[in-house]
């Protein structure tokens, strides 16, 4: 256990260095397949120039370009505007390069003999040289930022309500109060009230005395 601790710092430069090396290696090729495509795209796209008779040959050079040169500057743009965190002019920029690698398609298939296979070869270089180039610059773009974690919703602790105090009912103690004094005004003493009303005998003594005293 003690060894593996001690080699665990030492690997992890090696590792870096791995992925460095991996990383030149892989943009180095990218950018030897965009070339080699670029080419191939760029002898169709003069050829087919020359060939409908829509530009002389000593100017048909500049046709592709235009073309596949315009999709590099479009891709160069889309990379700029997504390092500065501009996603709006990101997506306007990656629209534009979709659209002229299709028309770089279209013009080098329109240039292929007609069939599937020739058809198919001639797409390959401009898809290529779209897919390469977005690949090395999402090499060389910046790590997106971390996703910041969620926090968890922390559930609120309702106060407990008060209890409620018992409260006697005034009402029916103003009723008891009132069958006092009838039963008393009939002749019945006060325990014999307090039995029948179901409270005290001194509640009833106390009941009466201040119906004395009101009077």
């Amino acid at each position: 256990m003690r060894d593996s601790l001690e080699t665990t710092p030492a690997a992890v430069p090696s590792k870096l260095r791995t992925v460095d090396i991996v990383g030149r290696l892989t943009a180095i090729l990218v950018a030897l397949l965009g070339i080699a495509s670029f080419a191939l795209s760029f002898g169709a796209l003069r050829d087919l120039a020359v060939r409908t008779g829509a530009l002389p040959p000593q100017s048909a050079w500049l046709f592709p370009i235009l073309v596949d040169g315009a999709a590099i500057i479009f891709s160069l743009s889309a990379f700029r505007a997504s390092a500065v965190g501009a996603e709006r002019d990101r997506r306007w920029h990656f629209s534009l390069v979709v659209a002229i690698s299709l028309c770089s398609v279209c013009f080098n298939v329109a240039h292929a003999e007609k069939g599937l296979v020739p058809s198919a070869i001639a797409a390959a270089p401009p898809i290529l040289l779209f897919l390469a180039f977005e690949s090395l610059l999402r090499q060389l773009g910046p790590e997106p930022p971390a996703a910041p974690a969620k926090r968890q919703p922390q559930s609120k602790v309702l106060p407990l309500a008060p209890k409620a105090l018992p409260v006697a009912s005034n009402t029916e103690a103003g009723t008891k109060r009132a069958k006092a004094l009838e039963l008393a005004k009939e002749g019945l003493s006060q325990a014999a009230v307090a039995r029948q009303l179901g409270v005290s005998a001194a509640t009833v003594s106390r009941w009466l005395g201040k119906a004395s005293k009101a009077a």
